[in-house]
């Protein structure tokens, strides 16, 4: 009944943000869900696109933040750097955030220009696909959070070091366990992200050399779409494993695993989780 009335009034506060462009008050923006111990919950994966030469990204990413201090835990970000205004040119030239699977997903989920966020990949009624307006992000994030989840995902990490420490490789467990009977055609996806410290463009024309940029999207661990999974019953579970090379420019400690399951067809994300490459 109270997860009933939860979508209640999700569904209503995105109905009102259909029709209506303006900034949310501070004090309507937050609808809690809770998350007790032991209970199952929906999990949200927020892929931002950004730019170390967009103005207006460090807003975009500011407000994916706030969605995940209102729901600790339960908020998976990848930062897909990619498009004009990424590229590693003039005073950027050393920042190379550009990968080849983010490309990738820049055009394949038809992105307009950064900042621009997908969530959980719905496709929202009246969006692009990749819902440019941030001001709504918050908003589609209630809604999705507020969804039963079909199942649930668990990875585990380990980092292993070899050839004098020059050489190390990344294994990723992840266990998943169907809550009710999951849609056939599904993939598990899994990706590196690292937290780097970098120079971001800012209005004014103003760079800050030492800005944040967080869960900047690294690699695809099982290849640039994952893995085709089977379609489990409800009730059962499977365990896949892969491994990846885990560069030795990236920083262990800084890193994190984000696994998600997801629809081949529609791209929809079921659930997501994320594990620490090195345990904090």
């Amino acid at each position: 009944m109270k997860r009933t009335l939860l979508n209640i009034i999700a569904s209503v506060f995105a109905l009102v943000a259909f029709v209506s462009c303006d900034v949310i008050p501070e004090n309507d923006r937050y609808i809690e869900v809770e998350d007790q111990a032991g209970e199952r919950v929906q999990r949200l994966l927020i892929e931002e696109f950004t730019g170390h030469k967009c103005v207006n990204c460090p807003d975009g990413a500011a407000i994916v933040h706030e969605i995940q201090e209102y729901y600790p835990g339960r908020v998976m970000v990848v930062g897909i750097h990619a498009g004009m205004l990424a590229m590693p040119t003039g005073e950027f030239a050393k920042q190379k955030f550009i990968t080849a699977d983010g490309n990738t997903y820049y055009n394949t989920f038809g992105v307009q220009g950064n900042p621009a966020a997908l969530l959980n990949r719905e496709q929202f009624s009246g969006e692009d696909w990749a819902v440019r307006t941030k001001e709504k992000w918050m908003t589609y994030a209630i809604s999705e959070l507020g969804k039963e989840p079909i199942c649930e995902v668990i990875p585990t990490v380990t980092l292993t070091y070899k050839a004098n420490d020059e050489t190390r490789e990344l294994s990723v467990t992840t266990e998943i366990e169907a809550y009710e009977n999951m849609p056939a055609d599904l993939n598990l996806q899994v990706q590196i992200v690292e937290n780097v410290i970098g120079m971001q463009l800012k209005p004014g024309d103003v760079i800050d050399e030492e800005y944040e940029h967080y869960h900047v999207f690294r690699a695809a661990a099982n290849g640039t779409w994952g893995e085709s999974i089977e379609s489990l019953p409800a009730g059962e579970k499977k365990t896949y494993t892969c491994t990846a090379n885990f560069s030795k420019e990236w920083v262990p400690e800084n890193c994190a695993v984000v696994v998600f399951v997801y629809e081949n067809s529609s791209k929809r994300v079921l659930q997501c989780n994320q594990a620490a490459v090195v345990a904090q």
